[in-house]
């Protein structure tokens, strides 16, 4: 779950698992240096040429190989994909020169299982009906987009499902030009009617989308005047319009879905049902749906259902489009995830060579790991930042006492040594957060600083609050109530434990008795998800190199299942985040941001506590293992014969 767009708190279970989609993807981004995407260089070649065309990296239009039929037509070769569907090739549009039409052509092996180890599983994997960061990230191999970021040179953007863009002159009006011959993994046609579908099966409100659907407000239509062809059209100018519908939205299989829902609404014995979104009985079953559908992504989930206390296994997807048009990418057969909660139980099992990747904290890693020859012969080390690592942080329940006040969640502010958190669990590697942004970014207010460890003051904002001890019992209160306060952690984190035994020992000094509370992570989410929470600590992270807090923390996304957890309200901070998103200048959006994130401290809806890195041991037999300029990438890896470990 995910605060800033959407909750994307699975990536949490502990403060050093900063890169829980990290740990998804093996897909860690490292440090981003450059800005978004200029939006307002977009309209200035737009009104210069009548228009913008573009796809990012290299101008956008993908290349047709030579040699090869139409892209669309069929190559006279059978695959089987999801449910044992039998269905022709297809020759796709900018596919590679000599590109292989099957897995058994592509260049490098594809054997073995690359295994993936979890703390915890996620309740759904539902992309559209959860905020869970693990269902996001898993989807990310099923489901595709229209565009993606490109891994050398985030935040630009490269073709995927579309091959080119355009934008109007007045910014209002976003074209999409579709991939032709690609092919859903049980061998239906992916059209533009698959991307109306899943916009619709979004705005649906009977559907568990609340985190995600703010993001697509401004949208008025969606059109498809033909099947390759999708025309997003905005009510007023989004300095992020391009990148909602092509970035944002995920592809799903409107014909699976139409095939599959009666067979849920029987399973589930649902007898009022539609196939249609938006239509009454539409979300009830589609919330229910707990595997994804065979999609465009390099991947698929073949079970009939999930059950979270079993692994997770992604099959390669036969009919991948970029096994013609990147055939060096994903080369492994299966992707499996296995849940382990105990770290220490879970390090036994890495030794064991149970499993290929893992994020390690650095405590255990500066203290014990690399001293261990046997995590040292079978592993190699990498520790660097990416677009995925935000932020921990202490959330206050901003909707009731005591931390509906400002003065409180100050205090409480106070009352957390950040500067000890940095020193003793990040082992200096990181830096205190201030702001919901990342600090490389330009509109973080590198110059705010951080409020400090101080009991002093946190006991005099207690008393401006009026909370003092009046029986002298020694907990403060006021009107006769305690000040008392549960706190809510994910169970299993080694960092959730030092974070709880800190806390308390401050609380107490002041007069405070807090209860620290560990749940199961599926207990965890649906708590917060229903606001049933005094205190809460997760790990926060934005979506996509453009950040935009709204959906976080407008006063209009305080709903069940929204993005604003806290319950925060603030006018001033609302008129700038609504300010922020009609702005295309830069400078000006940065300078709006750092305006808002000096409301926010002053405010203190969330504690925030440390912006760190991410160390990672990834099995040496993974070929190809490098840090891009967006960090380690699933993609690049494969694994000779004579090394094949979990075939």
């Amino acid at each position: 779950m995910e605060l800033s767009h959407k909750l994307q708190i699975a990536n949490v279970v502990a403060l050093a698992l900063a890169a829980g989609a990290l740990t998804m993807n093996t897909c860690a981004m490292d440090r981003l240096e450059q800005q978004v995407i200029r939006a307002n260089d977009t309209l200035e070649q737009a009104k210069e040429a009548g228009g913008f065309s573009g796809g990012g990296g290299g101008g956008g239009k993908v290349v047709a190989s030579q040699s090869r039929g139409a892209p669309g037509t069929g190559t006279g070769l059978q695959a089987v994909g999801w449910g044992n569907n039998k269905a022709e090739i297809l020759f796709v549009e900018g596919a590679a020169a000599d590109a292989p039409l099957t897995l058994a052509e592509k260049p490098l092996p594809q054997n073995d299982t690359y295994v993936n180890r979890r703390p915890s599983a996620p309740g759904t994997l539902n992309y559209y009906a959860t905020s869970e960061g693990d269902a996001s990230t898993i989807a990310s191999y099923s489901l595709g987009r229209l565009m993606r970021v490109d891994p050398d040179a985030p935040p630009g953007v490269l073709p995927d499902l579309a091959t080119s863009w355009d934008v109007s002159a007045d910014g209002l009006t976003y074209t999409y030009h579709l991939r032709k011959g690609v092919l859903h993994a049980d061998g239906r046609r992916f059209t533009s009617a698959d991307v109306k579908f899943s916009f619709d099966v979004l705005r649906d409100t009977a559907v568990n989308a609340d985190h995600l659907r703010s993001e697509f407000d401004q949208v008025v239509e969606v059109e498809t005047p033909d099947d390759y062809t999708v025309v997003v059209r905005y009510r007023e100018p989004y300095w992020k319009g391009l990148y909602t519908v092509g970035y944002v939205l995920r592809i799903l299989n409107k014909g699976w879905y139409e095939e599959q829902i009666p067979v849920w609404a029987q399973k589930l014995e649902i007898t009022e049902y539609s196939t249609v979104p938006g239509q009454p009985g539409f979300g009830d079953v589609f919330n229910k749906i707990r595997v994804p559908p065979p999609s465009t992504g390099p991947y698929y989930y073949a079970d009939a259902d999930y059950d979270p206390k079993s692994g997770i296994e992604l099959v390669q997807n036969p009919f991948y489009y970029g096994i013609q048009t990147e055939p060096d990418y994903y080369n492994f057969k299966v992707v499996k995830y296995i849940f382990i909660s105990d770290p220490v139980a879970a390090f036994e099992e890495f030794r064991k060579q149970r499993f290929d990747v893992t994020v390690t904290q650095f405590q255990e890693w500066d203290d014990e790991y690399s001293k261990d020859p046997t995590i040292t012969d079978i592993a190699q080390y990498f520790e660097y930042d990416h677009t995925g690592i935000g932020w921990s942080l202490v959330a206050w329940n901003n909707r009731q006492a005591p931390f509906d006040d400002p003065r409180v969640r100050r205090a409480m502010a106070h009352l957390i040594n950040r500067q000890w958190i940095l020193d003793e669990v990040e082992r200096g590697r990181g830096r205190i957060a201030v702001c919901p942004s990342k600090p490389s970014y330009p509109m973080y207010p590198t110059d705010l600083e951080p409020l400090d460890f101080d009991l002093e003051e946190a006991k005099k904002l207690l008393a401006d609050a009026g909370w003092t001890d009046s029986n002298g019992d020694g907990v403060l209160d006021r009107d006769g109530k305690r000040f008392e306060f549960e706190f809510k952690v994910p169970s299993g984190g080694r960092f959730y434990t030092q974070l709880g035994a800190l806390m308390d020992d401050a609380m107490k000094q002041v007069g405070i008795r807090m209860t620290v509370r560990p749940l199961e992570w599926s207990t965890f989410v649906e708590d917060l998800d229903n606001r049933r929470f005094d205190a809460a600590a997760f790990y926060d992270s934005p979506p996509d190199p453009w950040v935009d807090s709204y959906a976080g923390f407008h006063s209009s996304q305080d709903i069940p299942n929204g993005g604003n957890v806290y319950g925060w309200h603030n006018d001033k901070a609302d008129a700038l985040l609504e300010a922020m998103r009609t702005e295309f200048d830069d400078d000006k959006r940065n300078a709006m941001y750092k305006e808002f994130c000096a409301i926010y401290q002053q405010d203190q809806p969330a504690t925030l506590l440390v912006h760190g890195l991410v160390g990672v041991l990834a099995h040496k037999r993974l070929e190809g293992a490098k840090v891009r300029p967006t960090g380690l990438q699933t993609f690049d890896m494969w694994v000779k014969p004579e090394n094949v470990l979990h075939d």
